[in-house]
């Protein structure tokens, strides 16, 4: 890289030639320093003009203070600032989270980044907060030469009372963290005074105060482990059960706090390595202001768990044998016939003279009713199962249980998926034309008007409307509705939820302990169900109409509703001789085509979202995905119908 333009050398010089004021100003200190680091790290107006580098730049300042007839005053004055007492909150804040709540800090990043906020002008904190450091910065600071590393580290070197003190200060928050109730709670059988958080700031304390002592380091280091140990305790305890998005970042918070304590005592004692606390300080600086970052780290665990309780309730959709198979189609059959009179009321529903809002909430109902039946009564939704065995899939991609296994569960996927569709579809079909005939019998005409039959059609033909993007929008909302059911399920899993039912004194004395105990069991079957079925009438049945609100025409297209509306369409134009096969068949490829986009726009979003939360590599993708299409120009037939049981042939007497 190119050194420094003469106009940026002349900046550097009128900044160290510049007259010191009285040692009271702090403040004025503070901003030459921050001048000083700025122009070191590019961040001077003239390096804005091209990249700057901060190496040539450093080195340029080595050489000029050198050679500067006051170098010792400046060296001072460097070393006067970062020594200050206000380096406690640099060295126990930067790169920590301000707040314990997750919700905080978020809420604090983003106003951060939108709103300016005045700084106190002889604050360390403030002043690196000031210099928006980035991972360049990190990389550069890592690169150091040894030689310069030397040369600058008494400067820049925290002292040890300040390092102390920002280790006990880190110790008290990281005990109110740890002593708090919700994670006790995570800890059975420990109790406030047996908690290692209990001792932690005295072991620090000691530590601080005797560097030297064998028995204080001891104490330390019995101090930290059991610290550390709880924690990871309460975050097993949290995989296995369900995760608690506040209580996981209160976690990740004290782990990061235990490491900064562990690296400020041993610099404290003069031991430990400078350069690791620096990098520390800087990465902490870049990464200090990043939503995205908080919300990735944060929300790890918990997509990981939605991900798990999804591909948990995945399986049930899997039909590995004919058996599963016909009771699948059994199942689908089911869920049809009830779409049908879901479908049949959404057309009532939306001839009511009802202001927008209420129709939207009317839908909403009509739809969520119908789901929550089908969850109940053990019947399917075709449309449901993709996003589900997505997550399953991934599940079987991460434990790896071979190529052969892979495409197995790939091919069940697939037929399964397929006899659930026909299932539906094919019930619905006729169950919506009986209903049609029903009312006909009974109010001497078909439910739809002619004209509202030519239009039904011609929006389900997807070369004459809007069919397929609206398809594929139905199909993210099929994926959102998973995603808010393995929510529920962690939920219910993190409160006990089906066990606080059964055990609930108030219900079992409505109730009786033996009901309370059913219905505590009816809760762990069925309350994810209902969570993601509530979400997805919702979406269904509400969200057009906030987009109408807006001005913009959003309809939704589900493959098992439409094929009702297809047939609700058809018997009133057959009704009026109307009925040509032109319209019908169109509508009937828009069927094919909806069933495509929403089986195929969820399963790919689960399968990323899982494969993301599991951190599968692509290669993995790539190597079953090569597999599966040789599998089926092989074997076609594996992937629509289940494989016959084979027999088993009899033992001969030995």
């Amino acid at each position: 890289m190119a050194p420094p333009r003469p106009a940026s050398v002349a900046e550097l010089h009128a900044l160290l030639d510049a007259p010191v004021g009285s040692s009271d100003d702090i403040a004025g200190d503070h901003a030459w320093l921050e001048a000083l680091l700025r122009w070191v790290l590019g961040r001077d107006r003239l390096a804005s003009i091209g990249r700057a580098n901060p190496a040539a730049r450093l080195a340029l300042v080595t050489s000029y203070l050198d050679q500067h007839p006051r170098r010792e005053q400046l060296v001072e004055r460097m070393s006067a600032v970062w020594k200050h007492t206000s380096a406690v909150r640099l060295l126990s804040e930067m790169g920590l989270p301000d707040h314990t709540s997750f919700l905080k800090e978020a809420t604090q990043r983003i106003t951060d980044r939108v709103v300016p906020q005045l700084d106190a002008e002889d604050d360390l904190y403030a002043l690196v907060n000031r210099l928006q450091l980035t991972e360049d910065d990190a990389r550069f600071v890592e690169g150091l030469p040894q030689a310069t590393r030397q040369r600058w580290a008494p400067v820049f070197e925290p002292s040890p009372g300040s390092l102390a003190t920002a280790a006990q200060l880190l110790a008290v928050r990281a005990a109110a963290v740890g002593l708090s109730r919700d994670l006790l709670e995570h800890q059975p059988g420990v109790s406030e005074l047996d908690s290692p958080f209990f001792s932690l700031l005295g072991a620090v304390r000691g530590f601080a105060e005797r560097p030297d002592d064998p028995a204080a380091r001891a104490a330390w280091v019995e101090a930290r482990l059991g610290c550390n140990h709880a924690v990871q305790r309460a975050l097993s305890r949290l995989d296995r059960r369900g995760v608690s998005v506040d209580l996981v970042y209160r976690l990740d918070l004290v782990r990061a706090m235990l490491q900064r304590i562990e690296v400020l005592l041993l610099r404290s004692a003069g031991r430990g390595d400078g350069l690791a606390l620096a990098m520390e300080l800087v990465r902490g600086s870049a990464t200090q202001r990043s939503l995205r970052g908080l919300l990735r780290t944060t929300l790890r665990r918990l997509a990981l768990k939605v991900v798990e309780h999804t591909a948990q309730t995945g399986e049930h959709y899997i039909a590995s044998n004919r058996a599963e198979w016909w009771a699948m189609l059994r199942s689908a059959s089911g869920g049809g016939a009830l779409t049908s009179f879901t479908a049949f009321f959404k057309y009532g529903l939306a001839a009511l003279p009802l202001a927008p809002a209420l129709v939207g909430a009317a839908h909403a109902l009509n739809y969520s009713a119908s789901f929550i039946a089908m969850q109940l009564l053990g019947f399917s939704l075709a449309s449901k199962q993709p996003a589900m065995t997505g997550a399953a899939l991934a599940d079987a991609l991460d434990q790896d249980g071979g190529l052969g296994a892979e495409i197995e569960l790939v091919a069940s996927i697939a037929r399964t998926q397929l006899i659930a569709a026909v299932g539906n579809v094919c019930v619905t079909i006729p169950g919506a034309l009986l209903l049609d005939a029903g009312w006909r019998l009974l109010s001497g005409h078909p439910l739809l008007s002619v004209e509202a039959a030519h239009h039904g059609l011609s929006d389900l033909d997807p070369l004459r409307s809007l069919t397929l993007p609206f398809a594929a929008i139905t199909g993210v909302f099929l994926w959102m509705s998973s995603l808010a059911a393995g929510l529920g399920a962690n939920w219910s899993a993190f409160r006990a939820l089906p066990e606080a039912v059964a055990r609930n004194p108030r219900i079992g004395r409505w109730l009786g302990q033996p009901r309370a105990r059913w219905l505590g069991r009816q809760v762990g079957r069925h309350f994810s169900g209902i969570v993601g079925y509530l979400v997805l009438g919702l979406l269904l049945g509400f969200v057009p109409v906030l987009f109408q609100f807006a001005g913009i025409g959003l309809e939704v297209r589900h493959v098992t509703l439409s094929s009702a509306a297809m047939a609700l369409d058809a018997s009133a134009l057959w009704a009026a001789r109307e009925l040509h096969a032109g319209p019908l068949v169109g509508a009937g490829l828009g069927i094919v085509a909806i069933g495509a986009l929403n089986f195929g726009v969820s399963f790919a979003l689960a399968l990323r979202v899982a494969l993301q939360a599991r951190g599968l590599l692509a290669a993995s993708r790539r190597r079953l995905l090569r597999g599966i299409l040789s599998a089926l120009l092989r074997t076609p037939g594996r992937f629509l119908f289940p494989p016959r049981a084979t027999p088993v042939e009899p033992q001969q007497p030995s």
